[in-house]
This record gives structure tokens, sequence and C-alpha cells, in this order.
């Protein structure tokens, strides 16, 4: 049986090492971990997730697809109830489909090891996810964004280096983070974001006097369409 992912997971799916053991954290159906078993791109998949639900509805799928061998359900509020003995086996950790912020507050007690390749799709507050990897110690190895039906998703792809952070971020920076204007996908997603914000900057300016707040919003908007339509 041939796994069908949607484009935002095909995508965390190409950055997943070969051979290895991954954690999916959040992973509802499973489709991720079942795919990459299937196709045989990973050893064994940890399929986690907080609540019965949606690990029921994971359990299902993996029975389904014959994979009960290759791809194991835990119930685990991110790292916090995943069993210390599975830890040190694992290479890929995926994130995905989560917001930047709670991405970030998973990631807080994550082993801080140089060796396991973490690959993260916020669905929205990126740009404080950028802010604490950058803060954390975490280096980007590659951003790229995909669209998926009517959405534009970026997936960053990091691991820990523990190396000292020499300066914050700007808010330029922790909004357009490591994309390529040049990649189409990348583009658009950049060009989403501009509107986004413009958009929250108009509405403050229409419920309230000018603000310097509005402004300064509206002024990130206009350097991150700029820094979009910049060719490479």
């Amino acid at each position: 049986m041939l796994i069908k992912l949607p484009p935002r997971l095909a995508a965390c799916a190409g950055l997943v090492s070969r051979g290895g053991v991954l954690l999916d954290i959040g992973t509802d159906h499973a489709l991720l971990p079942c795919f990459l078993a299937e196709a045989n791109r990973v050893r064994l998949a940890y399929a986690c997730d907080v609540a019965p639900g949606p690990l029921s509805a994971a359990k299902a799928d993996i029975a389904r697809f014959g994979l009960s061998r290759r791809v194991i359900p835990l119930l685990s509020d991110g790292f916090k109830d995943i069993p210390a003995d599975i830890l040190p086996a694992v290479t890929d950790v995926v994130i995905a489909g989560m917001g930047g912020e709670l991405i970030a507050e998973i990631l807080s007690p994550a082993p801080r090891s140089e060796a396991v390749n973490f690959i993260l799709q916020p669905n929205s507050r990126a740009s404080h996810l950028r802010r604490f990897l950058h803060d954390r110690g975490f280096q980007v190895a590659s951003e790229r964004a995909v669209i998926d039906g009517r959405f534009a998703y970026t997936i960053i792809n990091a691991k820990f280096s523990g190396e000292p952070v020499p300066r914050a971020l700007s808010d330029l920076e922790a909004e357009i983070g490591h994309l390529d204007p040049a990649d189409p996908p990348s583009r658009e997603y950049l060009l989403r974001e501009a509107s986004r914000l413009k958009a929250a900057a108009d509405g403050m300016s229409r419920s309230q006097k000018p603000s310097p707040e509005a402004e300064k919003i509206l002024n990130l908007s206009n350097q991150i369409a700029a820094f979009a339509d910049k060719k490479s």
C-alpha cells in the first residue's frame, strides 16, 4: 500500500535521515512515520501524541498499513513521557502542524545532542520559533517553504550546536529566517507574511490613533516585501 502525504508532510519527510530512528511528536494519524517506514527510509519510528484520541487513530493506521513492528505509538506530552532508553537511539525529530510557540515549548526539554536532526513545521508564529532556536543554541541548516492547498508553510531543519549567541535576531531576521526569495514557494510565503503584517498594522490604525507600534509593524511588512522581491 502506497501512503500519500500532503505537500507539507512530504517536505518534512524529505529531510529525515535515511536509515535512522524517527520521533514524530504530535503525530495525529501517524501518516509521516508510516510513510517513512513503508518506504524503508527509517529503521524504526515512534508516533507520539499527547491525547488518547489522536493516538488511537494513529494505532488504527499503523495496524491498517501493517507496520506494527516498525512504527511504535507512544502517549506523551512532547518529550516529557518518552522512555529514557528510547532517546539515545533517536536520530530525527519531527514536530509539525503546531504553532511556533508550542513547538518552542516542546523543544525546551528536548535532548541537547548535536547528532539529532530536528525538522520543524510551524503553522503560525514562525518568528517566535526562530528566535527560540537562535537563543537556545540551535543552528538552522536550511529552511524552505511549501504551498499546501490554500496555505503556505515554512519548514526549518535545525541541529543543536551549543554555540554562544553573539547577538539577538532583528525583527526582520526573525520574520524571514533562512528563506531564499529566489525559491518561488519561499517568495510566496514571504509575501503572504508581509500582507498579514500589513493587515495587522492597518487594523491597529483603524481602531485607534496612529501608534508607533502600528508604524513599526507596517515598516516590517515593507521590509519583508522588499526582501521577497530581491533576486538571488
